[in-house]
């Protein structure tokens, strides 16, 4: 989304077509987090300590005009839409050199994390827990055969070939 906004003089513009439902807010707002994420606060600081090691960003200046613009209009405040930790989290990948094409798996990793702790305390309960979320129980083949990294077919075309890390 940064990398299509593209500087901070394109945020009005970015933000007004949001409006329009044009364009996807990513990284703003969160289902628990009503008022906003306190994650994000931590994550932005980290940003910076990983920024004082790679070097900054060119968009975090569109990150930064972004977040500014959402905060102070009425459109997105009405609507608690503040930033998430996948907001800032984004740019701290990039930084590290994950190519984009990792970031969903990268904010993914840590919720099958939560999602797995919370199985757990489900199934240990002799009365169970007042949150059920069925939808995350794994339903695929229970037993796959190993094949090994160089018995493994090629496939090739659009979206099928990794990105090359730079």
């Amino acid at each position: 989304m940064l990398v299509a906004i593209g500087s901070p003089d394109n945020v009005p513009a970015f933000l007004a077509a949001v409006k329009r439902r044009e364009k996807v807010l990513i990284g703003f707002g969160h289902r628990v987090y009503k008022t906003s994420d306190p994650r994000s606060f931590i994550i932005r600081k980290i940003a910076d300590e990983v920024f004082a090691v790679t070097g900054r960003d060119p968009l975090l200046g569109t990150a930064m005009a972004l977040h500014d613009a959402a905060l102070k209009d009425d459109y997105f405040v009405s609507r608690k839409l503040t930033p998430n930790a996948d907001f800032w989290s984004g740019l701290i990948y990039r930084a590290i050199g994950f190519p984009m094409d990792f970031f969903p798996v990268l904010i993914a990793v840590p919720s099958v994390v939560g999602w797995v702790a919370h199985w757990r305390q489900m199934m240990l309960s002799p009365q169970g827990v007042k949150i059920w979320r069925p939808r995350q129980i794994y339903v695929g083949p229970s037993e796959r055969s190993y094949v090994p990294f160089n018995e493994r077919e090629t496939v090739r075309g659009p979206g099928k070939e990794p990105s090359i890390v730079i």
